[in-house]
């Protein structure tokens, strides 16, 4: 089978592209060998928020992303989007610092709490610097991954292998002009030791409870109501320590209990009942910006420059890359604010010609593991 584009990873990076791309006018191939939003994504709590921090590359981007992500999602899924005022509370005196600077900085409109809310919060957290945004909102993950992914041709293969011929990409019977790699923490498909990635184990649970939750918090962890009445999820959690690869079993029961005790200390739950369990593993990158761009071929950029090893200065444009090959990475936890903002640059990227962003391109994290290889 021919197409424009294989996609290979169907979370939400990897099935907001896909969305993207067809709507778009190309035609698109989806694989994932565990189905649509299987991994990390499934798990997300899905949160569309800002997220607090200072000046730089970083703030920018996530502002940008931020207020494209909300009116993507309400206007293009708003059946699988709740929207709800949102509530960030600081949870060490590192991040009140961080979070009294956003205040003071920021443009979208934020007030304060009132007494009905402020009486549902313990007294811990209603003593720390907070901000509450009039405009959040929480998305059904696995819900807007599948609506996301309908109509485009999915295939749940096991992908063990890449060839480059003839000009294009062959994934089993597969072939295609562009391959785009959309798979986070898990294994990688090619020798692309040094780009730099966090697997961040989540972790979220839906339960019952007779507590009324008005908004979003974020606090320890990120409590909000969701579509279905009633239904409150708490999550994800991150575990740093946790890798499915280890061999070791995952401890569900440990997990409920931590992000319980977690909430607790934001706010009390009443007649809690946990009705599911979401797990997967995300990735960030090991400088917290995302990833979108293309991929370094170490072997033949060492043996092109090899005094990159000694710390030679190369401009990255001279590297050695793989053809008609992008990544999408490292987006941590804000998964879904990011995606839609990584999916029209990519789209702009193969449709337009227009030049993706270098401060997310993945060959940045190039010259240091290049160094290291000697």
């Amino acid at each position: 089978m021919e197409y424009d584009v294989i996609i290979i990873g169907a979370g939400i990076n990897g099935c907001c592209s896909a969305y993207t791309l067809a709507q778009a006018g190309l035609n698109v191939a989806l694989i994932d060998q565990n189905g649509i939003a299987s991994g990390g994504s499934g798990a997300a709590g899905a949160f569309i928020s800002p997220k607090i921090s200072k000046a730089g590359e970083l703030k920018k981007i996530m502002s940008q992303a931020h207020t494209e992500a909300l009116t993507f999602y309400t206007t293009r899924f708003p059946q699988f989007t709740l929207t709800k005022p949102l509530l960030h509370i600081a949870n060490s005196p590192q991040e009140s610092e961080k979070l009294e600077h956003y205040k003071r900085e920021t443009t979208l409109q934020h007030s304060n709490i009132d007494n009905e809310l402020k009486s549902l919060l313990t007294s811990d957290a209603s003593a720390d610097s907070y901000i509450y945004f009039s405009e959040g909102a929480v998305v059904d993950a696995q819900g807007v991954c599948n609506a996301m992914a309908e109509g485009i041709d999915f295939y749940p293969l096991k992908v063990e292998k890449l060839i480059h011929r003839d000009g294009e990409w062959q994934v089993g019977d597969l072939r295609a002009k562009h391959l785009v790699l959309t798979i986070g923490a898990y294994p990688k498909l090619l020798p692309i030791d040094y780009v730099g990635l966090r697997g961040i184990w989540g972790h979220r649970i839906d339960c019952e409870t007779s507590t009324h939750i008005p908004c979003i918090l974020h606090h320890h962890v990120s409590i909000s109501p969701t579509s279905n009445t009633g239904i409150v999820a708490i999550g994800a959690t991150h575990n740093v320590h946790y890798s499915p690869f280890s061999g070791e079993v995952y401890d569900l029961e440990q997990g409920r209990a931590q992000l319980l005790e977690k909430a607790s200390k934001t706010l009390k739950l009443n007649n809690i009942k946990i009705t599911n369990d979401y797990t997967g593993l995300r990735s960030g990158s090991n400088d917290y910006l995302p990833m979108l761009g293309s991929l370094v071929d170490a072997e033949a950029t060492l043996q092109k420059y090899p005094h990159l090893r000694h710390g030679e200065r190369v401009n990255p444009s001279e590297y050695t890359y793989y053809p008609n090959l992008t990544m999408i990475n490292g987006s941590g936890g804000y998964g879904f604010v990011l995606a839609p903002y990584l999916a029209k640059r990519l789209g702009e990227w193969l449709v337009e010609g227009k030049e993706l962003n270098p401060a997310l391109s993945p060959s940045r994290f190039f010259p240091r593991w290049a160094k290291r290889q000697s």
